[in-house]
């Protein structure tokens, strides 16, 4: 792993990560805890709420002007310090789901992707599955 991206458990107490990462402030009500991201360039923006629960099946949500994101069972989050975007993912056995945002608002999800992609020979995949694979490859190499 290089030094620019570590991993951390998504609980209050590593919320000041992403902080720092998003350059923002969450506002949080109960145990929700909400960031506001705005592209300066393209004057788009998002919200992303990131709801707490016991036992670690945390839910993220991203809001933007026409869709809706959410990611659910999420327990762990890795920060790119390089890339200034974050990789909240969920682990379901033998399926990965990923959602990467940057301090900038954009974001990209990608759902029940098969672990064996991302060990595969990027070579061999075709141009959308190497999205993800591509994406979602540091998480495999934690």
């Amino acid at each position: 792993m290089a030094n620019s991206e570590f991993q951390k458990d998504l609980v209050e107490a590593n919320l000041q990560e992403l902080e720092k990462i998003f350059n923002a402030k969450y506002t949080k009500n109960g145990n929700t805890y909400s960031f506001g991201l705005t592209n300066i360039r393209t004057k788009n923006s998002i919200a992303l709420d990131i709801i707490i629960e016991d036992g670690g099946d945390n839910l993220i949500s991203v809001y933007s002007e026409n869709s809706h994101l959410q990611l659910q069972t999420c327990k762990t989050f890795i920060i790119s310090q390089m890339l200034e975007e974050v990789i909240f993912y969920s682990d379901c056995g033998e399926k990965i789901s990923g959602l990467i945002i940057s301090r900038q608002g954009d974001c990209s999800l990608y759902a029940n992707v098969d672990k064996k992609t991302l060990k595969s020979d990027f070579m061999n995949l075709n141009s959308e599955k190497l999205l993800s694979a591509v994406a979602l490859s540091v998480i495999e190499s934690l």
